[in-house]
């Protein structure tokens, strides 16, 4: 997760290009376990300030 965070923060891929370069066939299961670990989903953690 992660290298998911630093994809999300650093680049301008889609959430299911981030999965599938992660090796997630499925982006709403990266959706889903993103959120889990980070609290966020990824768009909104791509769109939080960071401090």
């Amino acid at each position: 997760m992660q290298q998911a965070c630093r994809l999300l923060e650093n680049t301008k891929l889609r959430v299911k290009e981030i999965a599938a370069q992660l090796g997630y066939d499925d982006a709403y299961l990266f959706s889903r376990t993103f959120h889990q670990f980070i609290g966020h989903s990824p768009r909104t953690y791509r769109t939080m300030e960071k401090g």
